[in-house]
């Protein structure tokens, strides 16, 4: 596989700029892209040119910041894709959103599952157009394509005396905000042996509405509460989500 095209955004809801080289960094993402961001599993969009032309679409198109010839189908989840000497994680893939149909009516409903594939930056490097582009073997857990499997395998690797707020959640579930309103729902089906009891809100806040005995589990924890808050001495820091 090589690089045939390269695109950062350098504004969320923007269109994206093509570069000749991107400089990736390592557990952040692309420099200068709106999407670098540390814990976050979408730092990188991966497409390539026979997807974009199924669909009539041209490079940067689809907002993508990497476009191989070739190649798109063969990636899966737990991969690694190794450009130059920068390596990336394939994590799942980028879901449709409302603006395919501003591109194409219907776009949406026809792209499907073919809107290309996000990933993590784990090794710094910087890559080029004319770069090849070399997929590895798994050898990092795979993650589900949907937010609410997402949810439960990461809310299972928060560690004891620990906590996770909302807004971290969102981010390393690599989800829009609208997610906010379905977290609920997600605890409320989780499985008792799920650590939920360690999600609380923006501020550090209980979830005494949806955890009643959110207190009682922390506590047993080590974790000290103020005003019925958790300090954010006690917040689990995104530089170790998905390591």
């Amino acid at each position: 596989m090589q690089v045939v095209g390269l695109f950062i955004k350098p504004q969320a809801g923007q269109p994206v700029q093509p570069q000749a080289t991107l400089q990736l960094q390592q557990l952040t993402g692309i420099q200068g892209d709106s999407h670098a961001q540390v814990g976050s599993p979408r730092q990188v969009l991966i497409l390539d040119l026979p997807t974009l032309q199924a669909f009539g679409l041209k490079l940067g198109d689809l907002r993508e910041n990497i476009v191989l010839d070739d190649g798109l189908a063969r990636l899966r989840s737990g991969q690694g894709l190794q450009i130059g000497q920068a390596f990336i994680r394939i994590t799942f893939r980028c879901e449709p959103c409302a603006y395919l149909d501003s591109l194409q009516a219907g776009l949406i409903k026809r792209i499907g599952k073919q809107r290309g594939w996000l990933g993590m930056v784990v090794r710094d490097g910087t890559i080029a157009i004319g770069d090849t582009a070399t997929l590895l073997p798994a050898q990092f857990p795979p993650m589900p394509d949907d937010a609410k499997s997402r949810f439960y395998e990461f809310v299972a690797t928060i560690p004891p005396g620990k906590v996770v707020t909302t807004k971290d959640l969102i981010l390393a579930l690599g989800v829009t905000s609208a997610h906010y309103r379905v977290i609920p729902s997600f605890i409320k089906r989780a499985a008792t042996s799920l650590p939920v009891h360690r999600v609380v809100a923006i501020d550090g806040s209980l979830l005494t509405k949806h955890l009643p005995h959110q207190a009682v589990l922390l506590s047993a924890e080590g974790i000290t509460l103020e005003a019925d808050r958790v300090s954010s001495h006690d917040y689990w820091q995104p530089i170790h989500f998905h390591r």
